[in-house]
């Protein structure tokens, strides 16, 4: 479950550490591997502005595109070319 506040976040690092890391940090970014949301899925900590691609949208032809705004912060300049021709 995510924390719904800072002050919750703060609360459960002081009072309950072990359960606040059992949520994932990726500060860099990149593909989760784990469990599937009917599984239970990856308990992550996420932050405002982050935005989060959903599963049936990362495949082997959006991934490097993926990677690549990931790195860069834009679109690879192929990809801007074929889309603003079609």
């Amino acid at each position: 479950m995510p924390f719904k506040s800072n002050k919750q976040r703060r609360w459960m690092h002081s009072n309950k550490p072990e359960m606040a890391q059992q949520f994932e940090k990726y500060p860099d970014g990149g593909m989760l591997t784990g469990e599937s949301h009917a599984r239970g899925g990856i308990p992550i900590e996420a932050e405002g502005g982050e935005y989060i691609i959903k599963k049936d949208s990362v495949n082997q032809d959006t991934i490097n595109t993926l990677e690549h705004i990931n790195e860069h912060g834009d679109l690879p300049v192929s990809d801007a070319r074929e889309r603003r021709n079609q």
